[in-house]
């Protein structure tokens, strides 16, 4: 299985923990309620402590341990023609795809997570349409600089999604985010995109938020957050991990 999409299907046990974790600390912290219905404290504050290192002898690491899941550097989209305007409207998306595929043959089920089923259907689509796994291409400005940027995506199998980002760096067309996920929703919010996924804890819900690092020329995450539901699975007062 490709590390990506080991990654992505171990997130939900985690989270399941999280949620729970923050569900007992919600029901246990708050104020009461008296006979009259008027509030009544719930008991003194903790002090605060500062940070107690373990330890303290111990060389710190150089390096992290392990590369954030689903993280890929970005990437100058290979043997992609130069497009003078920079207008990415101008781009043509299945063009953009087929030719990472054609710079990475028997690559696909790498890092940019991507199952051979799902490339070989990409491959073979002459247009987007029935039987091609390329949704429609959608053009928002998630960097900031005033101009649209490109948000691909495409089905994969178990309801999985395919997720990429596109824009021009300094000239070039890069790509500068890409992920697999499983979600309810997408969405773009001012410049963030934003990604709602299912919890396996219910009422709950995962919400992650990506936005544009122009130090790094990628978007990162920025938030991973679970967030309670109402009855109709709207999110409610969020609950940080």
């Amino acid at each position: 299985m490709p590390p990506l999409l080991t990654a992505f299907l171990r997130r939900p046990a985690a989270l399941a923990a999280a949620v729970a974790t923050a569900a007992a600390a919600t029901a246990a912290a708050g104020c009461g309620a008296g006979a009259g219905g008027e509030p009544v404290s719930a008991g003194g504050t903790a002090p605060a402590a500062a940070p107690s290192p373990l330890w303290p002898s111990r060389s710190p690491a150089a390096v992290p341990t392990a590369e954030e899941p689903g993280k890929v550097p970005s990437t100058a989209v290979p043997g992609f023609r130069r497009v003078p305007s920079e207008n990415i409207r101008e781009v043509d998306p299945l063009a953009v795809i087929k030719a990472e595929l054609a710079a990475h043959p028997g690559e696909a089920t790498g890092a940019d997570g991507m199952d051979a089923t799902t490339a070989r259907r990409l491959a073979a689509c002459s247009a987007r349409g029935p039987g091609c796994p390329l949704l429609a291409p959608v053009h928002r400005d998630i960097t900031g600089n005033g101009k649209d940027d490109l948000i691909l995506g495409f089905e994969m199998a178990d309801g999985l999604l395919g997720l990429r980002c596109y824009t021009f760096v300094r000239g070039v067309l890069t790509r500068v985010m890409a992920t697999v996920v499983r979600p309810t929703t997408v969405e773009v919010a001012g410049g963030d995109l934003i990604v709602w996924e299912p919890s396996p804890t219910p009422n709950y819900a995962i919400r992650s938020v990506y936005s544009w690092d122009a130090h790094r020329d990628y978007m990162e995450l920025q938030s991973d957050e679970i967030r309670r539901t109402d009855a109709s699975g709207r999110p409610t007062t969020p609950a940080r991990r």
